[in-house]
């Protein structure tokens, strides 16, 4: 099995615990004298006790998958956490250019002007280059899930 298929498994039980939580939260009551729930709170709790065990039994395998899988001296674990250092910082970056861009507030010439206390151009820049790292080393990520056995 592919990295990426138990990626694609592990995001599946994810969305399946979420919908079991929902069902099992209807069925913890029910109308006074009203005849049994349509679905037994007790076999939804077991249910998602079981896709519980079954999504740390993922989670272990893909976290050992990443620390053992090495690309251009980085371990899987390092580069993911490099890339979302970088999303994170590009997003930052964006938003305080956003915030720093002049905007017409003004409704007359009484009224106060702001004016941006950072070189917008210049974070801009290095936004997109933070983002532009974070999807190269998102690609080789995507790579190795797809080249990746388990």
């Amino acid at each position: 099995m592919k990295l990426a298929e138990l990626l694609n498994e592990r995001k599946a039980v994810k969305e399946e615990i979420k919908k079991v939580k929902e069902r099992l939260y209807l069925a913890a009551k029910m109308q006074e004298g009203d005849a049994a729930p349509v679905e037994s709170p007790e076999e939804l709790r077991e249910l998602l006790i079981s896709l519980y065990h079954k999504l740390n039994e993922l989670i272990v395998m893909i976290n050992k998958t990443n620390l053992s899988t090495v690309i251009e001296g980085k371990n899987l674990m390092e580069l993911i956490a490099e890339r979302d250092k970088n999303i994170a910082i590009a997003e930052v970056l964006h938003r305080l250019a956003d915030g720093a861009s002049p905007k017409p507030e003004r409704f007359s010439r009484n009224e106060i002007r702001f004016v941006p206390t950072v070189n917008v151009k210049e974070v801009r820049k290095e936004a997109d280059l933070y983002s532009k790292k974070a999807r190269e080393i998102d690609n080789k990520i995507q790579a190795a899930n797809w080249n990746t056995e388990v």
